[in-house]
């Protein structure tokens, strides 16, 4: 038993130790050329797909591009004549990491937001044992639910801390379905457990 507990603690050390490598390969940048186009750049280092969303305030898509040629970086010169002043969101999507930018729109000029990472967070369940993995590189506050039948019978707020290690003794509960849920910075996070 203890050895099982070393290699299942191991298997899920090495998943943190790639997941937070793979945390620095996207790079998302708006670089404003002038009053009203920008550059957006696009860097990864893996050789994964991604796709790119611009969206207004209200979630409205106005721009969607997936981008199938791995392992190169994507550039474009986009032209935000046509936009309404306001605030907008860059997002790009690729494997598990997710990058954002924020940019506002105002009286012909472009001001870009700092960036932001989110790596989705690790969950693993064996031997009646939840565990749950998760690098909050913008210091969100962090919560953790469980629920049966949508019912919540569980739920404790973790904090703001970069690195996130969880653990959930599930050995009492009766067989079923349960989903465990992480909210990040006004994302969910789901994962399905089923008790035998």
């Amino acid at each position: 038993m203890k050895t099982m507990l070393k290699v299942t603690f191991l298997f899920a050390l090495v998943a943190f130790a790639n997941t937070l490598f793979a945390a620095g390969n996207l790079k998302v940048n708006i670089l404003p050329v002038d009053s009203e186009k920008a550059v957006v750049a696009v860097s990864t280092l893996s050789d994964s797909n991604f796709n790119l969303t611009i969206a207004d305030e209200n979630g409205q898509i106005i721009y969607y591009r997936e981008n199938s040629n791995n392992g190169e970086n994507y550039r474009k010169v986009f032209n935000f004549s046509d936009l309404d002043d306001g605030a907008y969101k860059l997002t790009v999507v690729s494997d598990n990491l997710t990058a954002e930018r924020q940019f506002n729109k105002s009286h012909g000029k472009i001001e870009v937001g700092e960036e932001k990472t989110m790596l989705e967070p690790f969950f693993g369940y064996e031997a009646g044992i939840l565990r749950c993995s998760f690098l909050n590189f913008n210091k969100e506050d962090i919560t953790i639910y469980f629920y049966k039948n949508n019912e919540r019978i569980y739920d404790r707020n973790v904090g703001r801390d970069f690195s996130i290690q969880q653990a959930l003794d599930l050995s009492k509960l009766d067989k079923g379905k349960y989903e465990a849920v992480l909210y990040a910075g006004g994302k969910r996070f789901t994962y399905p457990v089923q008790i035998q």
